[in-house]
């Protein structure tokens, strides 16, 4: 704390500072309220006595060459000579970029790479104190970790996992940095560029792929063409087979249905035949029981051999004859002798 006498000098020493030092402030002004901090620039800064810190900024003030305090965004106020503004700090999140250097690949091919590193003062008494120059100390950081994740990776793997890379540089950064106040929240890589004999290398391995995968589709789509169509052949055949067998069985069914309507037909012919000789036999019985039947019966059979002979002579080589033919009497005789005999059986 200050006494009441030196609290006067100190008044009195800024009242003569700012009457005498307004021109030099109107001139200076400009450039100490201008927007260009970053992580670590620092200079000259001239000490106003009147500090208007800026939003998203923190500056620090040493007395006689010690940190005293940090003014934090708005009106502030330094005693001129004794205190100076020694650092400005930034809290925005800023990106340092990371110029073209080369690497070398696990399958010892040289790479230049370039990209930035997105960064953001956490603590700004660490980021003044605890690093002389963040900016740069950033900038070498990033490109020995670069490196380092490059040289475990080879060309092909370092196209396909860009993402794997900037994550494994971003870790090792913000590791690195978190001493410094610094936080690190990723990196990207802008730029890798290969020499030519590596770059025409990659573009005939890659239009080589290219009509590797196109013969491979072709084939696939052969291959697939002939397993449609032999899908296709075996559903028709399948189809044509069962057809058939359906077609079979129709015919089948019909000329079981045919069969067996014939056969009914024939049945019911045959029966029908049979009922009307037993009505004939039964007529022919009783009227052979009516008196004056049997003589009538006995004529009948005998003008039925009479005109049967002549047709038996006709149509056969050989014809049995009784041995009278002539005694058609006997013929009736032994014919009825026999029917009587049958009929005798019968009952």
């Amino acid at each position: 704390m200050l006494s009441t006498t030196s609290r006067v000098t100190v008044a009195r020493f800024a009242y003569q500072a700012l009457r005498t030092a307004p021109r030099a402030f109107a001139a200076v002004a400009p450039s100490v309220f201008r927007r260009h901090i970053t992580v670590g620039t620092d200079g000259s800064n001239f000490n106003s006595v009147v500090l208007m810190v800026p939003q998203a900024e923190e500056w620090m003030i040493e007395r006689f060459g010690k940190f005293q305090r940090v003014a934090k965004p708005g009106l502030n106020f330094a005693i001129p000579v004794v205190e100076k503004i020694a650092y400005k700090r930034s809290l925005k999140e800023t990106t340092i970029d990371i110029h073209p250097q080369q690497a070398i690949t696990r399958d010892n091919v040289h790479v230049t790479l370039d990209g930035a590193v997105y960064t953001r003062v956490e603590d700004p008494y660490k980021a003044s104190y605890g690093i002389e120059n963040p900016e740069y100390m950033i900038s070498i950081l990033a490109q020995s970790a670069m490196r380092k994740e490059v040289g475990n990776l080879e060309l092909d793997e370092l196209f396909e996992e860009r993402e794997k890379l900037n994550m494994g540089i971003a870790k090792a950064l913000d590791e690195a940095g978190a001493p410094w106040g610094i936080r690190i929240f990723r990196y990207e890589i802008a730029n890798i560029n290969v020499g030519a004999s590596i770059k025409a290398a990659m573009e005939r391995q890659s239009n080589a792929e290219r009509v590797r995968r196109a013969e491979v589709l072709e084939s696939e789509g052969y291959r697939q063409r002939l397993i449609n169509q032999s899908e296709g052949d075996r559903e028709s055949e399948i189809n044509r087979a069962k057809g058939q067998a359906a077609a079979t069985k129709l015919r089948a069914q019909a000329e079981a249905e045919t069969i067996k309507m014939l056969a009914e037909a024939e049945a019911e012919k045959t029966k029908q035949a049979a009922k009307a000789a037993a009505d004939g036999i039964r007529s022919i019985a009783e009227a052979v029981q009516v008196p004056g039947g049997k003589d009538a019966v006995t004529q009948r059979l005998a003008e039925l051999y009479i005109e049967a002979v002549p047709e038996i002579a006709k149509h056969s080589k050989m014809v049995i004859v009784p041995d009278r033919p002539n005694d058609i009497s006997g013929v009736v005789a032994t014919a009825m002798s026999i029917s009587g005999a049958v009929n005798g059986s019968n009952n």
